[in-house]
């Protein structure tokens, strides 16, 4: 009996540092994303979206794009302490395609 009841507590023991450590783990990965969406009215071909998907990816911060031909807009995740709107806004005119935030309503 004795012996059932310090196999539990071991097994409760491993349990709880276990879901501490995942936790933790968790909190380290999770970065402070930020999502924008981007007016690009010069955007008016095929090869301009494949030149900023090309291009964008490898910008300090960017997690994540997606490019509309067909709305003239990038959308764009990246993490908050790497870069900023500004920088983003910038990289995109230095590619020749000017972009303007388009406010959420």
């Amino acid at each position: 009996m004795k012996r059932i009841k310090t196999i539990i507590l071991a097994v409760a023991a491993l349990i709880l540092v276990s879901s501490v450590t995942v936790d933790a783990q968790n909190k380290k990965n999770q970065k402070n994303e930020v999502q924008i969406t981007l007016s690009i009215p010069d955007l008016d071909c095929p090869n301009c979206v494949k030149k900023i998907e090309a291009k964008m990816p490898y910008e300090k911060g960017v997690r994540d794009l997606k490019v509309s031909l067909e709305d003239r807009t990038i959308w764009i995740s990246f993490e908050e302490a790497k870069t900023n709107k500004d920088e983003l806004a910038k990289a995109l005119e230095k590619l020749g395609f000017p972009a303007k935030e388009i406010e959420k309503k």
